[in-house]
């Protein structure tokens, strides 16, 4: 709008300077887009796409070869040298549109969400150090060799699966405890110098790349503040607590009958070599007898592995069908034969690491998927969030290449998850011919899942919420790299699990419990088994499967199979991709802008009355000095 002419066009001179002088207003708190700005996006989304494509090509390659296969190894090493020069200069383009302030919200969301450098900020000796430091102590902790037990010469053991194996068949207390110390010193203590350094180097990163709080980058994923992060991770562990400290008690109790009161005594926290190994066996598929407490011992725990063999349910072919038929009864296109057509199978390394995938593209009209042997249950279910990323991928396609990501980091898994969570509801299950007995849908049995389900997920959220806790305060300043005391203070507190003998800061544990890389984020991972309940939640009761105080109608029994209204709302919340924040994709999908520990709570509330009744009933104290 040229304001001179259209004052001259105007009758009334006063009243249409009042109406330009608002018009302006206007256009300065919500700016028009830039016509220069948008051609500059539209060749950098164009040039990334391209970029991206070739760096999911060199990943599939590596995914089907072997991860020490020498072409897809430099396959990615090209990619990657190729991206870090696209990215130089789009780091200095976009510190020049910034600072001419150009373009609409949109906009400049997309000049926000350009890849950073990251690392290659830091000066080339600085950069050379801690590359170095980061492989150091990741080939540290997944390449580090153990010495045997009584068989000192015996030093090729690794911690899985040889450690892991071993602990978890023995009753042999020394032994378990001679591991628990051999693992931290190998790992922690003889990485101490380097972890401090790398921590020493993270921060300068932070600075190079605009961040002056190294711990406002550490959570640059979820595009809030240090502050903020910690506050909703405060404000979950805050209501997680009264569910965890009655199953604390419970599997203290545990522990207590395996191994005496002398080595669990009562009120304190339990020794984390023992519950590690406790808690440990309930990501094996072991007897139900292995479990001295079940909450019902005779009802025992539905094998559904063996349920799947005996009904034919083991060629992953027929599942992927399956999966796709279920999808498509929530309201989503049923997926193309061409897409299990050019399938790959994986068929090198351990089948219990191996998981299906789909492989989206950018720039090309297509997508891959790799699948696994079909041998077992977690291959079954996994295939429901294997087909959800599908949809997820071409929801989210129709943004441009910048904001195709998922709005935080393991957002996309936790709908994925919501769906093999839904699956794995009995009443699904008698859908497929899994289940047959009525007893499986009853109290006694649901509990026993419940169990065994919480120690896979309830005790995980604690000690991610540590891990995370710790190198954010160490990145504040609060406390230094390598201060173990402050490390097991939080671990005390936070999970009830104190060392077999006290550690002060002459040990360094904290590498020993890092499961991913040292500069990993865990608050994404820890958000996402968060709402994955949620979302289950919703949908559940948008389905009318789910009604609060209705005995016929909990949570955990819910079944969303052929309710089409799921898709819709769904759907709309992919196609934002990370177009906005992930409070408004929320919005979208469960009509409120935070993340949730509601829908986790409900979802295992009979347990919890459960765990409340019977240790009242055993007199086991809640709780820890």
């Amino acid at each position: 709008m040229n304001p001179l002419i259209e004052l001259r066009k105007c009758g009334n001179m006063w009243l249409c300077l009042g109406v330009l002088l608002l018009v302006g207003l206007s256009q300065a708190i919500n700016p028009l887009p830039d016509p220069v700005f948008e051609t500059f996006l539209n060749e950098t989304n164009q040039q990334l796409a391209v970029i991206y494509d070739q760096a999911v090509l060199a990943q599939l390659l590596s995914e089907l070869r072997g991860p020490n296969d020498l072409v897809a190894l430099l396959e990615i090493e090209v990619t990657d040298e190729k991206l870090l020069k696209f990215v130089r200069i789009l780091t200095t383009r976009k510190a020049k549109f910034k600072r001419l302030g150009l373009g609409d919200a949109l906009q400049k969301r997309q000049l926000a969400k350009f890849p950073q450098l990251g690392y290659e900020a830091l000066p080339s000796r600085d950069l050379d150090r801690v590359y170095a430091l980061a492989s150091k102590l990741s080939d540290n902790y997944k390449n580090v060799n153990l010495c045997a037990y009584r068989q000192p010469s015996n030093c090729s053991l690794k911690l899985i699966p040889d450690i892991q194996s071993i602990v978890q068949a023995s009753r042999d207390l020394e032994e378990i405890e001679y591991y628990w110390f051999e693992w931290r010193n190998r790992t922690g203590l003889a990485t101490r110098p380097q972890f401090v350094a790398f921590m020493d180097l993270y921060k300068k990163t932070a600075q190079l790349n605009g961040y002056p709080r190294a711990e406002d980058y550490w959570f640059r994923s979820l595009e809030l503040e240090a502050k903020d992060s910690m506050a909703l991770l405060d404000h979950i562990m805050h209501g997680l607590r009264p569910l965890f400290l009655q199953f604390h008690a419970h599997v203290r109790g545990s522990l207590r009958k395996m191994h005496g009161e002398h080595l669990v005594p009562r009120n304190r926290p339990y020794p984390q070599h023992l519950a590690e190994v406790f808690i440990g066996n309930a990501f094996r598929r072991v007897e139900a007898e292995w479990y001295m407490d079940l909450p019902s011992p005779l009802t025992g725990l539905l094998n559904i592995t063996q349920e799947m063999h005996r009904q034919g349910l083991t060629t992953t072919q027929r599942i992927f069908w399956n999966v796709a038929e279920y999808f498509r009864g929530l309201g989503f296109p049923l997926l193309e034969s061409s897409l299990w057509n050019f399938a790959q199978p994986v068929s090198f390394g351990d089948d219990d690491r191996c998981w299906h995938k789909a492989w989206r593209y950018y720039a090309l009209p297509r997508m891959n998927f790799t699948y696994c042997p079909l041998k077992d249950e977690e291959r079954f279910f996994n295939m429901f969030e294997a087909q959800s990323d599908v949809h997820f991928y071409r929801s989210a396609s129709v943004q441009p290449t910048l904001f195709q990501e998922e709005p935080f980091p393991n957002f996309s898994d936790a709908i994925g998850k919501c769906f093999s969570l839904a699956a794995s509801s009995p009443r699904y299950l008698q859908k497929l011919g899994l289940i047959r007995e009525k007893k499986w849908k009853e109290l006694p049995a649901r509990l026993n899942r419940l169990y065994i389900l919480g120690l896979r997920t309830i005790f995980l959220l604690p000690v991610f919420y540590v891990l995370d806790r710790y190198r954010v305060e160490v990145l504040s300043g609060h406390i230094a790299a390598d201060d173990n005391e402050a490390y097991w203070r939080f671990t005390e507190y936070y999970t009830g699990a104190r060392a077999p003998t006290k550690r002060t800061n002459e040990q360094f544990d904290v590498p020993a419990k890092l499961l991913m890389e040292v500069d990993d984020q865990y608050a994404s991972h820890f958000l996402s088994i968060v709402l994955q309940f949620q979302l289950l939640k919703k949908f559940c009761i948008q389905s009318g499967q789910f009604e609060r105080d209705n005995p016929r109608k909990p949570l955990d029994l819910c079944d969303l199979s052929d309710h089409r209204e799921v898709g819709g709302v769904l759907k709309k919340a992919m196609s934002l991709g990370s177009s906005v924040h992930y409070r408004e994709v929320l919005r979208e999908l469960v009509g409120e802008p935070e993340i949730s520990v509601d829908g986790l709570l409900t979802y295992f509330q009979p347990f919890h009355d459960w765990l409340q009744q019977e240790n009242l009933k055993n007199g086991l104290e809640v709780g820890w000095i």
